[in-house]
């Protein structure tokens, strides 16, 4: 080679060294999934017949290495890699997150300007933000308070005059110009069914309008519009007041009342001297998972399956608990069950949990394919009575299905991370609607 070309090649090379070099940024968003349920199965290939590599534990995030078929590949603490269905995880991505810790700094630095709805009952108001701290009063559901600024998970607010916190979780954050903007009316019908007594009814669509009156739980009022997140109702005295949607649920009748959502023995033959096994989710050490307000999982699945229970012998139906107070039953014995009294049905229930308050609705799972027609069947009754969303009819690789021959279903009946959920989900009015909707969905499951 002569010295003219070793000398182009040379130049050549150096031009090269000098141009910008394309390195991934740190900050590249990356497609990450988190586990939406317990001990959700990671399988070494993407499909339900897959072995099982390893499990994943509610809440664990996880950086996605492929996708496939609704499928996600991840790689568990150990090194193992495996799939997890896409049904069992909710998806993010690092731009998403950065940008909500961004609007959480703004949140936190606007706080001026801003009032709290309270969504809890009794919550305690602290003279220090931090859950050690005194306990200088408590405020109530509906209530409203000014905001003066927000630190981390607590809210300061003015309280009786003096300077004082509340948890974060259990309140409503709106400012005064989103309030003092009117909306627009949009056409509904229908009945709004109050949740919770001392209910405000307002003046117009505002935390900050006068109270025109109050309700109590289970009134039932008739919806003329739709304004935001309020329903313009009427009252007896023939005037109008606005309601929060996030305190009532609308069903278009009430739960108290003989309505054609309401249960009745004479319009159920299918169900008379069905076996059904009732299977409250956790209990004892497994308290599941834990409310906005504290309440554990495991105690509103025994409240939900025992007025299930009473329903449905009602009925006539040979009705079976699994658990009938708070002990742990093994998931082997809760199936068991089933097989012993060849169950007709066997009813899983549960409330959801996730780390994304904004997470909301029911879900119904089946796991072998001859059941999917009860889960279709509950899960319709479910959403003509709920006033939440339905996640719809999924395949879930739960232990009590998976395992179980009779056929059965688990039910996921609102999420307890939730602030609006978690209030409603163990008022009366709420667990009536729910057992309504599986008492119908049952009948209609022994009749088709």
């Amino acid at each position: 080679m002569d010295r003219k070309k070793i000398s182009l090649i040379a130049a050549f090379v150096l031009l090269l060294s000098l141009l910008p070099v394309a390195i991934p940024s740190a900050h590249a968003a990356q497609q990450q999934v988190e586990i939406a349920v317990n001990k959700a199965n990671v399988r070494s290939e993407p499909n339900m017949s897959a072995s099982l590599v390893g499990q994943a534990n509610r809440g664990k995030r996880y950086i996605v290495l492929k996708e496939r078929y609704d499928w996600y590949q991840i790689q568990l603490d150990n090194g193992v890699k495996g799939w997890v269905a896409g049904y069992i995880v909710n998806k993010t991505d690092a731009s998403s997150e950065r940008s909500r810790a961004g609007n959480e700094e703004q949140a936190q630095s606007a706080g001026t300007g801003k009032s709290a709805t309270i969504l809890a009952d009794g919550l305690n108001v602290r003279n220090e933000p931090s859950l050690s701290a005194g306990v200088i009063g408590k405020l109530h559901i509906g209530d409203q308070v000014p905001v003066k600024k927000i630190r981390n998970d607590w809210v300061n607010i003015r309280y009786k005059g003096q300077n004082a916190w509340v948890s974060r979780q259990f309140v409503r954050l709106s400012s005064e110009s989103e309030q003092s903007t009117s909306h627009s009316e949009t056409a509904a019908d229908g009945f709004a069914v109050i949740l919770y007594n001392g209910t405000n009814l307002r003046s117009s669509a505002s935390t900050s309008a006068s109270v025109a009156a109050r309700g109590s739980q289970g009134e039932r009022y008739p919806i003329q519009a739709r304004v935001g997140d309020w329903y313009k109702i009427g009252l007896a005295s023939g005037q109008q007041a606005f309601v929060a949607s996030w305190v009532v649920s609308v069903n278009g009748e009430s739960p108290s009342e003989n309505s054609s959502s309401e249960p009745a023995a004479d319009r159920t033959p299918g169900l008379q001297g069905k076996t059904i096994i009732l299977d409250p989710g956790h209990g004892g050490m497994d308290a599941g998972t834990t409310g906005m307000n504290g309440t554990f999982e495991k105690f509103i699945t025994l409240k939900t399956a025992d007025r299930l229970y009473n329903k449905l012998r009602q009925a006539g139906a040979n009705v079976i608990l699994t658990r009938s107070g708070d002990q742990y039953i093994s998931l082997p014995s809760r199936v068991a069950t089933a097989k012993y009294h060849h169950a007709d049905a066997f009813i899983s229930l549960h409330y959801d949990s996730t780390y994304h308050s904004g997470a909301n609705g029911f879900t119904t799972y089946y796991y072998h394919s001859r059941h999917k027609q009860l889960a279709k069947d509950v899960n319709r009754n479910l959403e003509q009575n709920l006033p939440i969303k339905n996640r719809g009819v999924r395949r879930g690789d739960y232990y009590v299905l998976r395992e179980n021959s009779r056929p059965s279903i688990l039910l996921e009946l609102g999420y307890l991370s939730n602030p609006k959920e978690a209030s409603a989900v163990v008022t009366s009015p709420y667990q009536e609607l729910i057992t309504n909707g599986v008492y119908n969905g049952l009948s209609s499951y022994f009749n088709n």
